[in-house]
């Protein structure tokens, strides 16, 4: 008897330890992608895009398939649309140029009916509770399909929403303004502000086809392969987080192809673009061949390397399979800036592999792509003597060497304790402690952060952790805590713990 319950409450103990052992491997950093597979999911989006450079508008037709990973029937639904909050925000620090700029959410309809959805608008109205209806519930494994109708008028201002009119004609950089499904995880729906000096993006990958309609002789460069005959543009993009569109009708392009991977390199019918074709060209030939080789394969068939017009304080910015670079002292600068134009274009194009391909929560953990890609741009491409390098030194008596590159890591590694006491990477910009900007952890200290593991771990073993950290993370989703926990894998020393702890809050 006694041996029997001994033997009973022994397998009931195995078997309780099994079931904490499958929770613990469930909920661990490894398997947050995966745990978070119970969610309202974008599928695809397709969209109808005209643009309008009479009236500097655009209209949108985008229609979105999504599915019910859930465990419960979804009734209602949120959309993002960051249009309002952009317009509001170019308003009021823009107004110069912008007064009384519209844009409007004109329907929202089931597949295959005309009826009008309820919504109700929250968050400044970049978010977008629709009411499916009764006939438009989705239960648990379904898929539903909305259609989604927008107007809105382009601001005017060098930013990555926006259109600006020069000599030569005008270029539109439009992002920030399709309507998508909000980020949902575990039947929550997940609603960002809207943040004019970073992003707030989704972190859900889907699939893209997109006719896009301009006046002929706008040369259209977008995310993902595109087309264009007698002014409207066919795009096919998958697996893409972001997607953008920029139209410019004094702008043009060359191709070529490294590493397998197609560049289409444009640029801008300005004073020095024959340099500018040159340098631009090199730096990515040069950063795809170093990144590849020491991170993994870019994750897409093509790269869109685009010139818009920033001014002279913006680096660039970052999309899947197409990166905006800051022409603007090339175009028509007294003074073209190799030197920043070297510095911005490798970095946008490390983010498509930290943002494009390993993802993230941009607001609430922007260090993670930031960092990372900061990290790509000043020790991987930033050390590497090729092509770009040796052309840029020739024609920029300014630009630094490798030698004074490293000096100047080495010299931000000897201060980065006193430096950055107290900013924690992991901290959204709504946490911030009283007086901290933004970029300063989310660029600075996380690249200082990613340094010091390096020298605390090795070369060798750090940069076999960028290796094995991509491949395994390539096309999901990352948190500060999967990142932590996969470094530790790799050196579990108390001097590592000390550079987490230094950096991460708990």
């Amino acid at each position: 008897m006694t041996n029997k319950l001994i033997s009973k409450k022994t397998i009931i103990a195995i078997a309780l330890i099994a079931v904490m052992i499958c929770c613990l491997w469930l909920l661990t950093p490894e398997r947050a992608y995966a745990a978070s597979s119970k969610k309202v999911d974008a599928l695809s989006y397709k969209m109808t895009l005209t643009l309008d450079t009479k009236s500097n508008s655009l209209s949108e037709i985008v229609t979105i398939k999504f599915k019910n990973n859930t465990d419960s029937t979804v009734r209602k639904i949120y959309l993002r649309d960051m249009t309002p909050a952009v317009l509001k925000y170019d308003m009021k620090n823009y107004s110069e140029d912008n007064k009384d700029l519209k844009t409007k959410i004109t329907s929202v309809t089931l597949k295959g009916s005309t009826k009008k959805l309820g919504l109700t608008f929250k968050k400044g109205r970049s978010a977008v509770l629709v009411d499916l209806g009764a006939s438009g519930q989705v239960k648990p494994g379904a898929t539903g399909t909305i259609k989604v109708k927008l107007k809105t008028d382009i601001p005017n201002r060098a930013d990555r929403f926006g259109y600006q009119k020069t000599k030569k004609g005008k270029l539109y950089a439009l992002s920030f303004c399709f309507p998508y499904l909000a980020d949902n995880l575990n039947g929550s729906w997940q609603l960002d502000p809207f943040f004019d000096d970073g992003e707030s993006r989704s972190w859900d990958l889907a699939d893209y086809s997109v006719t896009f309609k301009a006046p002929k002789s706008y040369k259209v460069a977008a995310t993902g392969t595109s087309t264009t005959t007698e002014g409207k543009t066919t795009i096919k993009a998958d697996d893409i987080r972001d997607f953008a569109i920029v139209a410019c009708n004094f702008m043009a392009k060359d191709s070529f192809t490294v590493k397998g991977i197609k560049v289409n390199n444009y640029y801008l019918d300005g004073k020095y673009k024959t340099k500018y074709r040159k340098a631009t060209k090199l730096i990515s030939k040069d950063a795809i061949k170093v990144y590849t080789e020491q991170i993994g394969e870019y994750p897409y068939d093509e790269l869109d390397v685009v010139p818009c017009l920033f001014g002279f304080s913006f680096g660039g910015m970052e999309y899947p399979g197409l990166v905006m670079t800051n022409g603007s002292s090339t175009f028509s600068g007294s003074l073209p800036d190799y030197w920043s134009l070297s510095d911005g274009l490798s970095h946008e194009i490390g983010h498509q592999w930290f943002y494009a391909a390993v993802g993230n929560r941009e607001y609430r953990e922007g260090w993670i792509d930031e960092g990372f890609t900061t990290y790509l741009e000043r020790q991987i491409y930033g050390l590497y003597n090729g092509e770009a390098y040796k052309y840029i030194r020739q024609i920029d008596d300014l630009f630094p060497t490798i030698k004074s590159n490293k000096a100047s890591r080495d010299e931000l590694l000897k201060t980065a304790r006193k430096d950055y006491k107290n900013i924690y990477l992991n901290v959204a910009p709504n946490k911030y402690p009283k007086g901290q900007e933004y970029g300063v952890a989310e660029y600075e200290a996380s690249y200082m952060f990613l340094q010091e593991l390096r020298v605390s771990m090795g070369d060798e073993k750090f940069g076999q952790f960028l290796k094995d950290f991509y491949a395994k993370y390539k096309m999901k989703r990352v948190t500060t805590k999967t990142v932590v926990n996969f470094i530790k894998k790799y050196d579990n020393s108390k001097k590592t713990q000390g550079i987490i702890d230094f950096y991460i809050k708990k």
